[in-house]
């Protein structure tokens, strides 16, 4: 629809002011800061928006799906006499609440002359993400400052192709009722301002219970205020912009230091900016009890560990929780974010915020260890229904509808299926197992793409997924009376069990003086020194010097004993490659040579880099510890995992080596969540919780 149109709406005034944005179409966008300091969404299908929170600001804003972010970040400038000063460049901190998905952000000038406070919350009832804010000045008055809201639309999961218009939108009247909120901006037969950012069938309003002194639209970093700002205020006030990266800045009047910001969101202007308005209409502070108590009330469903359940366990388990679509139920993402953003544009549309099988396999089982099995069979049916494909095998990655992303096959992401169906009992789901284990019976043990999802051969951790799902497929073909099957699945599984050293472990080696697990075996012959190049650089190295701690899930799914020779053998090649100390704790680099991180602390990821420290193999040795009998190894693990938690308890993808702090990757990422709550359950209850019994009892006695 035409700006002209939008505008002629039967709620909408047009603005006053300078007309068009110049400067088409804007600078070029990029996505947000993805080290996240908090996430949310409330504990309702009838809210359907997700927020991220980072460097000070409210980032993504995702609807009407957690794979649609629609916003890059919203952010507040402060002019005063010391000149203009950005929330990103804030000394900032974050408080949040033990048993929610609660954040405050709480960003101070350096000089220390003001700060602002801000909490996020999702409406319960209404798709719009709300932001009390609260500018509280420590040196002078309230009127020494003037107060700017920049946001910058990212529409329908991309920068290119918005439009914005600034309106007056006529509220209908509330009986003369103020909105709650100590300001009477809003009140009977009133207009208020309102920003309304559009692609397609998404649309986005901007509102506030403070008044607008002045505000503009335009193409980002061309014409949306920003430089304006710097001479000291908005110099323009353009009405719209169309088709190009937009943004939009608002002079506030600061009649009181606190009031709230609404985004609301609909399929139309009108509709979004009736849900914004309506929202501030509510009274917060029911509203932010209402969104607090929908999460503590599921904290009190889970298992308490007979007690020792921490305050990370409940964060983790909030953050797993938040990351399920609420249109398709058990479709839960790895991240809500995209991992260094401020290097990517809409090329990389996909980020993290899509569906991985191993991921939801992970997040499934830390959901089985906490007592809510009914997400995990959520998990399961949406794989089955949403990711298997014709042949029984199963999608890389897909968008939460079931549209494939990337398009290959790990033969890991076959098994998991099998696993947590066994796991679950869902012998109803038989006839698409069972394709499953036609599919690994064809084309296993070797896998197209081993579980980095960059090479192909033969690997341990692959291997060891589809022995464990094969043995726990012939359980449930015996449980349904499919004998032949199970047999099939059983002698299948126990010729691998017995080649995985002749197809994996090298004797030939330059990285030990004894034989050692490869990362993973191009040819299957693993003293061969066949040449594999690398992804995230193109480098190529003889094989034999590429290995990672991926023959612990051999360990971790029953396939092999934890004092296995070759086990305890390549245990040392992993420590005297890949292991480091941080001040935090103990970490592991994924493999040698890994280059998926940043080049150094300055450098974004764009593409070739050095990969960083990963969290979740912490948790992964200290499980084999665990399996191992030594307990205290295993708690060190545990208590590393807690301390690479930022200061939001979110656990990142990868930390430095140097601090043991997140770096640019995915922060949180469900599979170093998971992976936590598995690790802590495990020791609070003596076992390795995912290992599937059934595996260990055949290859353990």
């Amino acid at each position: 629809m035409p700006i002209e149109d939008k505008l002629k709406m039967r709620k909408f005034i047009s603005c006053s002011g300078d007309g068009a944005a110049p400067m088409w179409p804007g600078q070029h966008p990029s996505w947000a800061y993805s080290r996240k300091v908090g996430i949310g969404t409330a504990l309702s299908k009838e809210s359907l928006v997700w927020f991220s929170l980072a460097g000070g600001m409210l980032t993504e804003v995702y609807y009407p799906t957690i794979d649609c972010p629609n916003l890059k970040e919203l952010k507040f400038f402060v002019l005063s006499e010391d000149g203009l000063e950005e929330e990103r460049q804030m000394e900032q901190k974050v408080m949040s609440r033990e048993r929610s998905l609660h954040f405050t952000q709480i960003n101070t000038t350096k000089n220390g002359k003001f700060r602002l406070r801000k909490t996020t919350i999702a409406h319960p009832r209404k798709n719009a993400v709300l932001v009390r804010v609260q500018l509280e000045a420590v040196v002078g008055k309230l009127s020494d400052y003037r107060l700017f809201l920049y946001i910058n639309p990212h529409i329908n999961n991309s920068g290119w192709g918005d439009s914005v218009f600034r309106g007056k939108y006529c509220l209908e009247s509330q009986g003369g009722e103020r909105c709650g909120f100590g300001s009477s901006c809003i009140g009977p037969a009133e207009v208020a301002d309102c920003i309304v950012a559009q692609e397609n069938d998404i649309a986005m309003a901007l509102a506030t219970t403070l008044p607008w002194r002045k505000s503009t639209v335009g193409y980002a970093g061309r014409s949306d205020g920003l430089a304006d700002l710097a001479k000291g205020g908005l110099q323009h006030q353009y009405a719209y912009a169309e088709d190009g990266h937009v943004a939009g800045t608002v002079e506030l009047e600061l009649e009181e230091g606190e009031f709230t910001v609404a985004l609301g969101f609909g399929s139309n202007a009108e509709e979004a900016a009736e849900v914004a308005f309506a929202s501030l209409r509510d009274d917060w502070h029911e509203l932010e009890r209402e969104y607090c108590r929908g999460w503590e009330e599921y904290c009190r469903s889970l298992d308490d560990l007979n007690g020792q359940a921490t305050p990370l366990y409940y964060r983790s388990a909030m953050v797993l929780r938040a990351l399920e679509d609420k249109l398709h139920p058990g479709a839960m993402v790895a991240s809500l974010s995209i991992p260094w953003g401020e290097a990517w544009d809409d090329w990389n549309s996909g980020g993290y915020h899509l569906v991985w099988v191993r991921d939801l396999y992970h997040t499934a089982m830390a959901f089985i260890a906490m007592g809510d099995t009914a997400a995990a069979n959520r998990a399961l049916d949406y794989m089955i229904g949403c990711m298997q494909n014709e042949d029984g095998s199963f999608k890389q990655n897909a968008w939460v509808d079931g549209r494939i992303y990337w398009n290959n096959v790990q033969m890991d992401q076959v098994s998991f299926p099998l696993i947590l169906a066994w796991r679950l009992n869902r012998t109803d789901l038989y006839p698409a197992l069972k394709k499953a284990g036609g599919y690994l019976l064809a084309h296993g043990p070797y896998s197209p793409q081993e579980r980095w999802e960059e090479n192909c051969g033969y690997s341990p951790s692959s291997i060891a997924a589809q022995i464990a799902g094969l043995v726990c497929l012939a359980e449930l073909a015996g449980r349904v009376g499919d004998g032949e099957a199970q047999e099939r699945y059983l002698q299948t599984a126990d010729s691998w069990q017995q080649k995985v050293e002749e197809l994996c472990v090298t004797s030939a080696g330059r990285l030990a003086d004894h034989p050692y697990y490869l990362r993973v075996c191009s040819t299957g012959d693993p003293n061969r020194g066949a040449i594999i190049e690398l992804a995230n650089g193109c480098a190529r190295y003889d094989e034999r010097e590429i290995v990672d701690a991926g023959f612990l899930e051999l360990v971790r799914l029953g396939v092999k004993k934890a004092d296995d020779p070759a086990i305890v053998n390549s245990l040392a090649v992993v420590d005297r490659y890949l292991g480091v100390d941080t001040p935090r704790g103990r970490s592991f680099y994924r493999y040698t040579h890994d280059g998926y991180g940043e080049p150094s602390t300055s450098e974004l990821y764009r593409g070739a880099g050095r990969g960083r420290l990963w969290p979740v193999l912490t948790g992964e040795r200290g499980h084999y510890e665990l399996a191992a009998g030594n307990l205290t190894e295993s708690r060190k693990a545990l208590e590393a995992m807690a301390n690479f938690a930022n200061e939001g308890g979110l656990i990142a993808e990868q930390v430095w080596e140097h601090s043991g702090l997140g770096t640019g990757s995915a922060t949180p990422l469900a599979w170093s969540h998971a992976e936590y709550i598995k690790l802590l359950a495990s020791i609070a209850k003596g076992k390795v919780v995912d290992c599937p019994e059934i595996v260990s009892q055949r290859y353990q006695r």
